[in-house]
């Protein structure tokens, strides 16, 4: 709880906890398709009070988009020691998801990507590009720098993406797993 009052009432809710119960909800319906009464039935939170710490629907997502990143971050798979193989493949397993919802909320908002808030691009644009070189750095560990790997991380990104994707037909886990494995083999041998 906070001790923050606005209009001469007790906040009752925390930042965090609005924006971890908003996240699936934009990760299920995108920004487009997620209603302010959706945000208010996911959160217990009415309009008014979304609205007194959030200036609108827009900068509701922002704020949970740099939430979902934040709370990534430490669990960053590219960022353990010692980077390598284990990493990449600890990378393409976050498709499995998160706050109860398949994929990456990342990729399945680049489905609207043109029309999200220029924030929203700015803060998913500079995550993807901190893995790409994450995934850059891992593959030099693991391969040296004799190769390509700058072409490689494009690969592993697009491949992630395809994965990401695919969790919407909701696949069996045994089966997407299999599929990373296969993809590591063939990017080990590379």
């Amino acid at each position: 709880m906070t001790d923050n009052v606005a209009m001469g009432r007790r906040k009752l809710f925390t930042r965090e906890d609005v924006l971890n119960k908003t996240i699936p909800v934009f990760w299920k319906h995108g920004l487009a398709e997620t209603s302010v009464q959706d945000l208010e039935q996911a959160t217990g939170v009415r309009k008014s009070g979304l609205y007194a710490e959030f200036k609108d629907k827009e900068d509701l997502f922002v704020a949970s988009m740099r939430q979902y990143f934040d709370m990534l971050t430490p669990r960053g798979a590219l960022t353990k020691q010692p980077l390598g193989w284990d990493n990449v493949e600890g990378f393409l397993k976050v498709c499995y998801g998160s706050w109860g919802q398949k994929g990456c909320f990342s990729v399945n908002s680049m489905r609207e990507f043109a029309d999200l808030p220029p924030k929203a691009r700015q803060i998913m644009i500079a995550n993807m590009t901190k893995a790409h070189q994450l995934l850059i750095d891992n593959l030099a560990a693991a391969r040296g720098e004799a190769g390509d790997n700058e072409s490689l991380a494009d690969l592993i990104i697009t491949f992630f993406c395809g994965i990401c994707l695919e969790q919407n037909l909701s696949p069996d886990r045994a089966r997407v797993t299999k599929k990373i494995e296969h993809f590591m083999k063939l990017i080990r041998g590379m």
